[in-house]
């Protein structure tokens, strides 16, 4: 019986917890909320200001090991000096900030589908772009603001606004 009420004691705890998100950010933000916890499989005891931390921890984490390796790997295989290892690590610290600064429309200025596709048209490397993509994806989810806030003015019936937003957006990924 004990169980019983403990799960019920969890149950009401997460409807609590949607409620709370629903009233805060609408049924669409809980559903936003819904989706990342799902993906990332991230339950109710971790709130969200812990989870950026945490994910600010595994972006540096990942940062310093693959840095690491790669400095490592062409000092080793290639003979690479500080000199040469210095300018590879600015080149990579500059991709790095293409890759997470966006435009005045909140899209990249490059994504990692770009450079995988470059590699392989230029150097043959394939590095698995539609993979890349789908990661991407998962990454920028909620981060672009322009195709959602057209998604609001088509769902309002406001598709002039729309569709100016839409002709902008076009003309900014164009420029790209």
């Amino acid at each position: 019986m004990g169980k019983l009420d403990k799960e019920q004691e969890a149950r009401m705890a997460g409807m609590a917890y949607a409620l709370g998100i629903a009233e805060k950010k609408g049924i669409d933000g809980l559903r936003k909320e819904l989706q990342m916890r799902g993906a990332l499989r991230v339950g109710l005891l971790i709130d969200n200001d812990r989870l950026d931390k945490a994910f600010e921890i595994l972006a540096t984490t990942l940062y310093g090991n693959i840095m690491t390796t790669a400095l490592s790997a062409l000092a080793d295989s290639e003979g690479f000096g500080e000199k040469r290892l210095r300018r590879f690590k600015e080149a990579y610290d500059h991709k790095s900030m293409c890759l997470v600064s966006l435009d005045q429309y909140a899209e990249h200025f490059v994504t990692f589908e770009d450079m995988a596709i470059d590699l392989k048209k230029r150097y043959n490397i394939d590095m698995n772009a539609e993979m890349i993509a789908s990661n991407q994806e998962v990454i920028d989810k909620g981060r672009r603001v322009l195709p959602n806030v057209i998604k609001l003015l088509e769902h309002e019936n406001q598709h002039e606004a729309a569709d100016v937003l839409r002709e902008h957006l076009h003309e900014a990924v164009a420029v790209w």
